[in-house]
């Protein structure tokens, strides 16, 4: 909610801010109008639009050797000395509080306008109150109100009349009321105010503009707005008379248009298209390739039901030939990439618990980073017997390493192959991927992928071998306990959970967050010194409110453990989690999340 309201703020600054900039001072009245206008539903209204775009999803393989679980929970109970006063909980009665006198100041204001002692007339196909007060003349809704000293001999004075017959014909009645209802409902927005000002004095402008030109006489026009100055008003709703404002209109009666005038109205637009880009939500479609087309209806019309657990077990009793085996490497050489893409779009629906009960995930692992491989470790992948080479994804002799230059590289990967991707044909037990300049120059503009990988129990080997290159982002995000039972981490060591306790929840599942956390996490962090296995735990304190309060990390690499915290205080930054609850009732806990890194 917080994140809403700032960009309707900013928005709404920045609207005003090109009014002020092109139009303030231009005598494009009636445009300048309805951009004042547009500019605030558009502000108010763009944090809750969605732009979709197209978005291919593929998938790519990833081994988590030794993977039991991709997290354990366990609740220990913090003892809570004193209980502060949460603060947070006065924001909706205050805001509730100014917008209901803010309310009741605008409903009194109306009251105050229509309890105008006076007789109602018609004058000229217009109603017309005639004020037993004197007071100068203005218009409210659909009627002109003028004190009794204005209406002589049964008549108006013209362009008095004409002004404010403006002013109903146009109903700018509607735009003031209308930025008042706007400040009820986020009267902490100070640029609404300006709006309003700025509303106003353009109405002037407009109503003035109509006068001049049908009486041709600007003098005289002037001298009798001078007469109303000292008069006073204490009407909210209606266009007042002051000095400031008569100053500026006097200013531009005489004025003239700029010979940019148009320009600067188009100038204009492209600012409402640039803030729907940045301020606007963004949800991604995936695209179909048309030669995927006939395979993709072939899949829908398979599926019928419309719960995604169900939806994702029947793609796969399509390979349970495969499955049942666990020959998890020839299922993902088999499986097609519409079904890849459907499990992934039902894996995502799926809850935490069914998320546990599979053996497949997903997870977005984001861009390569430049790594250019120096001269040395061309020299060094020659050799045959303990390197299998890969250039641009093609398997390569290591001979023909001859032909390149370290220059010729963008990114380097080495992995080291496990025994069931060794084989006679590829006996090396280390792989080597190395991307050209041109092949990493359009990988880096192609969509980001997504990276299907396999659960394999502690002592199964029958894992997927890694054909891609892996970054350190990618790294596991596991723990497991003696029993090889699930259960959350805790800042102290694990205790037995109450019976009837269950821990608290990430919004959108503990997935969820870890695939946020793999998301953000920079591992540009690390020097060129600090490499290999490097781990870490997260501790997360989360309070009976679901609020964070505290986030630490323990491992042996200072720098691992600071951008782990950073990264995790991201991820969690107005995040309000589903509290744990013991016997019902909510209660704090904490999470501990190990994470392991191998840099090479």
């Amino acid at each position: 909610m917080e994140t809403i309201v700032l960009k309707i703020i900013i928005c709404s600054g920045i609207l005003l801010g090109c009014y002020h900039l092109f139009l303030a001072k231009e005598k494009t009245f009636v445009f300048n109008r309805f951009f004042l206008i547009f500019a605030l539903v558009f502000s108010y209204a763009i944090p809750f639009m969605t732009i979709k775009t197209q978005q291919k999803a593929s998938a790519e393989k990833i081994l988590f050797e030794d993977e039991n679980t991709l997290q354990t929970v366990s609740y220990t109970p913090i003892t809570v000395s004193e209980q502060s006063f949460d603060y947070t909980s006065l924001i909706l009665p205050v805001y509730l509080l100014i917008s209901g006198i803010l309310l009741c100041k605008l409903l009194f204001s109306i009251y105050k306008i229509k309890s105008l002692k006076g007789s109602k007339i018609i004058y000229k196909n217009r109603v017309i109150k005639v004020l037993e007060n004197n007071m100068p003349p203005f218009s409210f809704m659909n009627t002109i109100y003028i004190s009794k000293d204005y209406f002589k001999d049964g008549k108006i004075e013209n362009s008095i009349f004409l002004h404010e017959e403006i002013h109903v014909k146009q109903k700018h009645t509607a735009d003031v009321l209308f930025t008042e209802i706007l400040k009820i409902l986020l009267w902490f927005n100070p640029f609404v105010y300006f709006y309003k000002r700025a509303m106003v004095t353009n109405h002037e402008f407009i109503a003035d503009e109509q006068v001049i030109y049908k009486n041709k006489n600007i003098k005289t026009y002037q001298e009798l707005i001078l007469k109303e100055i000292l008069k006073q008003q204490d009407l909210n709703l209606i266009h007042q008379f002051n000095f400031n404002n008569t100053k500026k209109r006097f200013i531009m009666m005489t004025s003239k248009n700029s010979k940019f005038a148009k320009v600067k109205k188009y100038l204009t637009i492209p600012s409402f298209i640039a803030l729907a880009v940045i301020f606007a939500d963004k949800a991604y479609a995936k695209e179909n390739p048309e030669n995927l087309i006939q395979e993709k209806n072939s899949i829908i019309s398979e599926i019928t039901s419309n719960d995604p657990y169900t939806n994702f077990n029947k793609i796969l009793e399509k390979y349970a030939h495969l499955l049942n085996k666990k020959e998890y490497a020839k299922f993902e050489r088999t499986i097609s990439t519409s079904d890849r893409e459907k499990l992934y779009e039902f894996y995502s629906e799926l809850t935490t618990e069914q998320k546990k009960e599979t053996f497949i995930f997903f997870i977005n692992p984001g861009k390569f980073e430049k790594n250019i491989p120096s001269s040395e470790d061309l020299q060094e992948y020659m050799n045959s017997s303990k390197y299998g080479l890969w250039i641009d994804g093609k398997k390569t002799n290591n001979q023909d390493l001859k032909n390149y230059s370290s220059n010729d590289f963008s990114h380097q990967f080495v992995s080291k192959r496990y025994p069931n991707a060794i084989s006679k044909k590829n006996p090396q037990p280390y792989q080597v991927n190395l991307m050209t300049n041109e092949y990493f120059s359009k990988y880096l503009q192609e969509k980001t992928k997504i990276i299907m990988g396999f659960k394999a129990k502690k002592g199964n080997k029958d894992t997927i071998t890694p054909n891609t290159q892996i970054t350190a982002r990618l790294q596991e995000i596991k723990s497991t306990n003696d029993d090889n039972t699930v259960k959350d981490l805790a800042v102290a060591p694990p205790t037995v959970p109450a019976e009837n306790f269950v821990q608290a929840e990430f919004p959108g599942g503990n997935h969820e967050l870890r695939k946020q956390f793999g998301n953000a996490f920079n591992s540009s962090v690390f020097g060129k010194n600090e490499k290999g296995n490097m781990k870490a735990d997260i501790y997360i304190s989360i309070d009976e409110n679901g609020k964070t309060t505290d986030i630490k990390a323990d491992g042996n690499t200072p720098t691992l453990n600071n951008e782990a915290v950073r990264t995790m205080k991201e991820v969690v930054n107005n995040k309000t989690w589903k509290p744990a609850t013991e016997n019902g009732k909510p209660v704090p806990t904490a999470f501990k999340l190990p994470v392991s890194f191998n840099i090479q």
